[in-house]
């Protein structure tokens, strides 16, 4: 079971860092995906899972930092992305949830990590808060350039679910999918083919039932593969292989034998 979603440099997990990998792998975690959000963080994030080759590792400024625009070009990338610890550009996207005044530059810094993406052949993992309309209009600029990329915790409409199927894209589903004011997110997924779905956990934020509250972290994305697999009327053994199976397809740069 992999947690293509956490941030394992926030506070709350990483001066608890032992305790987390050894809850994970006692909750047959197997890989994870860490997810840096501004780039002066990288080297320290780098340093604190270097030692773990089960653990990767993105490359991005998260959208609600954009004040921070003019601090990321692509040569920033460049020397980021020689590490084979990064599979992954983002997150990145549009947030009109917390910074609705800033459009302008968080499509510049958005339209700078896609063409990171197209020129390392990684993945773009894509935050979204009120803005579908928004990065639709600009990811359909780019469709003749086989971008790949998810749509991470994944609250979207039919519209969005639709569009992503529709160009092959990934959606993770987080915790908010065990939420019970999450019907409308349920009757959105409820047809979603499993080939297009990851699970994730975005801890420390999102714990899933039953741990709703508490601080989350990587292990309890159980909960959420559990819910799922009992949503989608499958074994959890087979739910797990199958969302594994797209974490490898969609993020190529890591390795299938590398594995807590």
């Amino acid at each position: 079971m992999i947690d293509s979603h956490c941030h394992l440099n926030f506070k709350e997990l990483s001066e608890n860092f032992q305790n987390i990998i050894n809850n994970s792998k006692l909750n047959n975690i197997t890989s994870m995906l860490t997810i840096n959000t501004d780039p002066k963080d990288f080297e320290d994030h780098l340093n604190l899972i270097k030692n773990y080759n089960f653990i990767y590792l993105s490359f991005g400024l998260h959208p609600d930092k954009v004040e921070l625009f003019n601090q990321i070009q692509l040569q920033n990338f460049d020397i980021a992305c020689k590490n084979e610890k990064v599979i992954a550009i983002g997150e990145t996207g549009i947030d009109l949830y917390h910074s609705h005044n800033q459009l302008n530059e968080q499509t510049q810094v958005f339209e700078t990590h896609i063409q990171a993406s197209i020129k390392h052949s990684l993945p773009l993992i894509i935050h979204q808060r009120n803005s579908e309309k928004e990065i639709i209009d600009i990811l359909k600029h780019y469709k003749s350039n086989n971008l790949k990329l998810v749509f991470h915790c994944f609250t979207g409409s039919h519209q969005l679910l639709n569009f992503c199927l529709d160009n092959n894209y990934y959606i993770s589903l987080s915790g908010i999918i065990t939420f019970k004011n999450a019907s409308n997110l349920r009757d959105v997924i409820k047809n979603a083919p499993l080939k297009s779905i990851l699970i994730e956990t975005d801890s420390p934020f999102l714990a899933p039932e039953p741990m709703r509250g508490k601080i989350n972290e990587p292990s309890y994305v159980k909960y959420t593969a559990e819910y799922l697999s009992s949503f989608f009327n499958i074994s959890l053994e087979e739910f797990e292989k199958i969302t594994d199976n797209n974490f490898f397809n969609l993020f190529t740069r890591a390795k299938r034998d590398n594995y807590l």
